[in-house]
């Protein structure tokens, strides 16, 4: 254990290490198990950085999380027990985006057989009540336990884990064990973030306890200790699922939930089931896209764009020109409005997903579309999501990938902590549909439609991107930038991920982060749309955390200047 959190230590440490000349566009390339490097060959840069490895590469929200997976590989694990040991890392140094309470989708592409995608979305318990959740004033449907949905973290890290990973459930949450009982620097984002939202964690006591220092806010270098964290994660070590599920700490979440007028039981928690099943499939010129499938919405929406980006040539149009940044915007319009409209939990609709996914319906849709006019909004109410979500990306030395985005909902999740045991719960009902839209209605047992969106990139069948971002409803433009940008344009991905954003939504103003030139905003206004400006690198527009794999069999892995992202690369 010493030699491993030294390890750690000596990681965080180097910066500043050179990446090598990267070429311009990912494609496949060999590669296999390459000998264990030392500490010294490991380069670990911090937020907004990226870095190059023969081998491997880690891309998380924390560079502590990232160092951590990156040892996970070099000890002998394989992508998805690096992902699972960054996922239970992250619950403790990003408490304001994911954790144990929260739920989330991974998409695992291995170099040889099926892919698979997890999901362990958040769902109502089973006494939950639409109308009276409807009736609650804005605020409790959004910050009240009422809001907390059976969290399925847990359940989907550790079926994930079963399935595919090589090393002890326990070896794996040893870093996030030290690291909760002895303490971890707060970074510059977070401790943000514990200001901007410093009245929300004061209203409920067991908040306040559990991330407050005496009830002032961390500040940026303050050492930040969860006790209480180390606690459930011996628990889960010592008695995998049932150890959350069933139990102490499952009677400590209902106690939280009921004491506060909540409606989860324990039967909800034990019979919390993930759904495995397969990534939804796409082909953006002659790479293969695997993504997110229902209950999100977000493979749905980035097929459907990136069909009908695929209608233009954009290589020609340039990159973050009017005429780019028009057609982005025109095609997110549409692919919103359609997903809003079919998209829910497919245990309770039907979705017409072959339909919104397949060429022939873009071909439909994209006689909507004008280089010379802005479509008029499209009559669909939005979604109501938030940026409060973190994503991480793995290629490891076999080829293997795991695209993950796990979340707790809106910041601090409900701002409910569960007594003695150093979470949050979320609150993800929240994102059920309040209004007419029946394909996302509120009701007991759905999982209530997402926008996250992890997605793998391949080449001739073998991995050669894993990406993927917070942002809400921003998710998927975001992702879909990121393609075009390393697909249509043969950027680098940390340039890629440095590149100024859009967000259209399927109505409303086109959103412009700060970066773009004025000539460019006003060429987009030249056609039409109205824009709503935002600061430059804007976590608005999401934290992406992305790998690579280059022409030369090299992994280059990036990480989002707009979080308090790290990579890892060896």
């Amino acid at each position: 254990m010493k030699r491993l959190l030294a390890w750690v230590a000596a990681a965080l440490l180097i910066s500043g290490c050179a990446a090598p000349a990267r070429p311009q566009q990912p494609v496949p390339a060999a590669s296999g198990p390459a000998e264990t490097p030392s500490p010294a060959e490991v380069q670990t840069l911090s937020s907004g950085s990226a870095a190059t490895g023969k081998s491997a590469a880690v891309s998380s929200a924390n560079p502590a999380a990232s160092a951590i997976g990156a040892q996970v590989l070099q000890r002998g694990g394989n992508a998805v027990d690096a992902a699972v040991a960054v996922s239970f890392a992250l619950g403790l140094l990003e408490p304001n985006a994911s954790g144990v309470g929260g739920c989330g989708y991974a998409v695992y592409v291995p170099a040889e057989g099926e892919p698979a995608f997890y999901d362990y979305r958040s769902a109502a318990p089973a006494a939950f009540d639409p109308g009276a959740f409807t009736a609650l004033p804005a605020e409790e449907q959004k910050h009240s336990v009422a809001a907390a949905g059976v969290p399925g973290a847990v359940a989907g890290w550790l079926s994930l884990h079963e399935q595919y990973g090589r090393l002890p459930l326990g070896e794996l949450l040893e870093p996030a064990i030290d690291l909760s009982e002895n303490g971890f620097e707060v970074l510059p984002f977070l401790a943000s973030l514990f200001t901007d939202n410093y009245n929300l964690l004061l209203k409920d006591e067991s908040c306040a306890a559990l991330l407050l220092n005496d009830d002032f806010p961390y500040m940026e270098g303050e050492v930040m200790k969860n006790p209480g964290y180390a606690k459930t994660l011996r628990k889960i070590a010592a008695e995998g699922r049932d150890g959350f599920y069933q139990g102490e700490i499952a009677e400590a979440i209902v106690s939280a939930s009921s004491a506060r007028g909540g409606t989860m039981t324990l039967e909800d928690l034990a019979s919390y089931e993930v759904r495995v099943g397969k990534p939804l499939e796409g082909n953006y010129r002659g790479f293969t896209i695997l993504t997110s499938a229902p209950s999100s919405s977000g493979g749905i929406a980035l097929i459907e764009s990136l069909n009908l980006l695929e209608r233009c040539d954009l290589p020609a149009s340039g990159v973050n020109t009017p005429l780019t940044l028009h057609r982005m915007g025109e095609a997110f319009k549409i692919a919103n409005a359609d997903r809003y409209s079919y998209v829910g939990d497919p245990a309770f609709t039907d979705i017409p997903t072959e339909m919104l996914i397949s060429k022939e319906y873009a071909d439909e849709r994209a006689a909507l579309l004008s280089d010379e006019r802005v479509l008029s909004d499209l009559e669909v109410l939005p979604d109501s999501q938030s940026t409060s979500t973190t994503h991480l990306s793995i290629i490891d030395a076999e080829g293997n990938a795991v695209s993950m985005t796990n979340t707790l909902g809106t910041y601090f999740g409900c701002a409910v902590a569960v007594d003695g045991w150093g979470f949050l719960l979320d609150n993800q009902l929240h994102d059920f549909s309040i209004g007419e839209w029946a394909a996302n209605a509120p009701g007991p047992g759905k999982r209530p439609r997402s926008s996250m969106t992890p997605t793998v990139l391949l080449r001739d069948g073998k991995p050669v991107a894993a990406l993927g971002s917070p942002g809400g409803e921003a998710i998927v433009s975001t992702v879909a930038q990121i393609i075009c940008d390393l697909v249509d344009f043969g950027m680098p991905v940390d340039e890629a991920i440095n590149l100024p954003r859009i967000y259209q939504n399927c109505t409303g103003p086109l959103v412009v982060e700060g970066g773009h030139a004025e000539s460019t905003l006003s060429g987009l206004e030249a056609l039409g749309h109205t824009l709503q400006r935002r600061e430059e690198l804007d976590y608005f527009f999401g934290g992406v955390h992305a790998v690579v794999r280059n022409a030369d069999g090299t992994l280059t892995g990036a990480a989002d200047p707009r979080r308090d992202g790290g990579v890892c690369a060896y």
